[in-house]
């Protein structure tokens, strides 16, 4: 019960899966990062999807119809009384957004995070519910300043937060090794990656001859079309999607560079971790993140966004300008100090504790 010393926070952080992409690693970090620095957290899950990890108790509520499911949820909330809700799901359907404000949250400090420059994701398309959720929630925190700016401008809504996302990385004591030198590329394989532009411009590249592979690890709908893409390009020998790697880290690790190639992002967590890693980035300045993260020709190189002629142009120059790559990969690790966990979560410890 309350005493007169500062009582411990009670926190539901809800999303819903622990698996397959960055924004569920986002999550399970977040849940860590608050649980290890005195918060209890209930890490409630929505589907019954758990790969990564998570910090706290864990609930899921995935064997349920949608229908039990958010009732069930709904009585947790009001069971264990949490302080506060911080909310990762997307949130396109406005009637179910309506639902969850008025019914599931309700008398419940609320919290929703923002993880794309697509704002329609996770404020739905509807601008009337979007207006009522500026209304009903008590903060809504964006991963990148660019995101801030866009719910100001397109919302006038001024209660946001700006937390990136937070980087905490301990490599394996033994690292794999692949048989060959390569530069890497992580995520899902959808469209809004569009590693079959990049799989072409890596094809057109310098690369090939020189000996530096490509490594695509993800998993996804658009498997097979790539394959068939990197067959018809003859790049079987140098084009390898590896799928799903637990130990991920390792593979970055030895990467010459990281690439990223998407047509848009929030505050990409590949590149933060690449650069965690000591492994520099070649990346679109696509909105939005890279560009809060890569200092050009200091940490990475920034591309043109969505220019794939520019981007072959500087895969190549990163291979060829040897004082150049070792110059960023020198910088990379220190490049991104100040996005990690321990920096990370004092600014959600101060929205928690002040409400600001």
């Amino acid at each position: 019960m309350t005493n007169h010393s500062k009582k411990q926070l009670k926190i539901a952080v809800i999303g819903y899966k622990l698996a397959e992409g960055g924004l569920e690693r986002v999550f399970g970090n977040t849940t860590i990062m608050l649980h290890k620095y005195g918060a209890e957290v209930h890490t409630i899950v929505l589907e019954d999807a758990i790969e990564y990890d998570y910090g706290g108790k864990l609930i899921v509520f995935g064997k349920f119809s949608k229908f039990l499911k958010y009732f069930k949820l709904r009585n947790y909330l009001i069971k264990e009384k949490f302080d506060f809700i911080i909310d990762f799901r997307h949130r396109i359907n406005p009637k179910m957004e309506w639902l969850f404000l008025n019914f599931i949250y309700k008398n419940t400090k609320t919290i929703y995070t923002v993880h794309s420059s697509r704002l329609q994701t996770y404020l739905t398309a509807s601008n009337y519910i979007a207006r009522h959720i500026f209304k009903k929630v008590d903060k809504v925190v964006s991963v990148s300043n660019f995101i801030k700016q866009k719910i100001e401008d397109e919302f006038q809504f001024n209660s946001v937060a700006v937390i990136p996302n937070a980087v905490n990385i301990q490599l394996a004591s033994i690292t794999k090794k692949l048989p060959f030198d390569y530069c890497i590329a992580v995520g899902r394989l959808v469209a809004l990656k569009q590693f079959d532009k990049l799989i072409e411009s890596y094809s057109k590249s310098n690369l090939p001859n020189k000996n530096i592979h490509l490594v695509i690890l993800g998993t996804g709908e658009e498997q097979s079309k790539l394959e068939q893409l990197v067959t018809n390009l003859q790049m079987n020998d140098f084009v390898h999607l590896l799928g799903f790697k637990e130990d991920v880290f390792d593979y970055i690790s030895n990467a010459k560079f990281l690439v990223l190639s998407s047509k848009y992002e929030g505050f990409p967590m590949t590149i933060l971790e690449a650069l965690s890693l000591g492994t520099p980035v070649v990346s679109f300045d696509c909105e939005s993140g890279p560009n809060e993260m890569i200092v050009n020709n200091q940490n990475g190189i920034l591309v043109e966004n969505q220019n794939f002629n520019e981007l072959t142009h500087k895969m190549n120059i990163f291979v060829e300008d040897e004082i150049l790559s070792q110059n960023c990969k020198k910088n990379a690790v220190s490049s991104v100090s100040k996005f990690q966990s321990n920096v990370i979560v004092k600014q959600w410890l101060q929205i928690l504790n002040n409400g600001n």
